[in-house]
């Protein structure tokens, strides 16, 4: 079993200072990688991140890892305008390249907000020369869920490849568990069960934030998120590191989404 591991590369308070609370938090995940077997990842970096760090940017694809892009602004695709989106896409595509060194393929849409309502965008992405997209949950357990996806890897009709949010069938339900709040909040041994009924046709994939790492952040709103999912969030940083290191450990492969297209 290879589980890939993927971060969403962003500040949650929306700032994106140079020295924001999400740097050394996403230094905290580059140790955490180096300290299960020198693990690859995928890190989908929102445009602005790469404006106001360039050093982290280089630094996390000099370890080797691969670097995506998360949106200029980590907005829902629904807000999203066409010419807007063309032109801030591409140039956030050609500065993370310029930065990292290396073609920068993958793309996130920020809280899975791809939906048959918004796929005007991955025609967009193709134009751009994006080759995959990792960017649906397909469950209705979501706002931007996306129930009558297919749960394996598929190809969109613009050419672009889509690797699925890993989601389990429990009944009638399609419950999420690598990632996010479903993972920190399940027992661990519902997270192994969930994997072992996986099916091999699946492209598996846990993903992270810098601020899951932060345990030490007082308690403040995020941007364009209720009050109540924000606590939640908040409190389960305590077991979000561990629930991490254990789901790599589980998984000794490292590709990244990128070798996986």
């Amino acid at each position: 079993m290879e589980i890939s591991f993927t971060i969403d590369l962003e500040d949650p308070t929306g700032v994106y200072a140079e020295n924001g609370r999400y740097v050394p938090m996403t230094y905290r995940i580059l140790d955490l990688c180096d300290s299960v077997g020198g693990r690859k990842a995928t890190f989908f970096s929102v445009g602005r991140v790469a404006k106001a760090n360039a050093g982290l940017i280089r630094n996390i694809a000099s370890r080797g890892h691969e670097i995506a892009f998360h949106s200029h602004n980590h907005v829902s695709l629904t807000e999203e305008e066409r010419a807007r989106f063309f032109l801030e896409s591409k140039e956030d595509k050609d500065r993370l390249e310029q930065i990292s060194g290396t073609p920068v393929v993958g793309f996130r849409a920020p809280r899975f907000s791809l939906t048959p309502a918004t796929a005007w965008t991955l025609d967009v992405l193709a134009e751009i020369g994006f080759k995959y997209s990792s960017s649906i949950m397909p469950t209705a357990v979501s706002l931007f869920g996306f129930p009558e996806a297919k749960r394996t890897s598929f190809f969109w009709p613009c050419g672009m490849k889509e690797f699925p949010l890993p989601v389990a069938q429990v009944g009638r339900w399609r419950i999420p568990y690598l990632g996010g709040i479903y993972l920190y909040d399940l027992p661990m041994f519902v997270v192994r069960h969930f994997l072992s009924k996986a099916s091999q046709d699946e492209v598996l994939w846990t993903y992270t934030h810098p601020y899951d790492f932060d345990r030490d952040q007082p308690f403040s709103p995020m941007p364009d998120t209720p009050l109540w999912v924000g606590a939640v969030l908040w409190e389960a940083r305590r077991r979000a590191s561990g629930k991490i290191a254990e789901i790599l450990r589980i998984s000794p492969g490292s590709k990244r989404l990128c070798d996986r297209v």
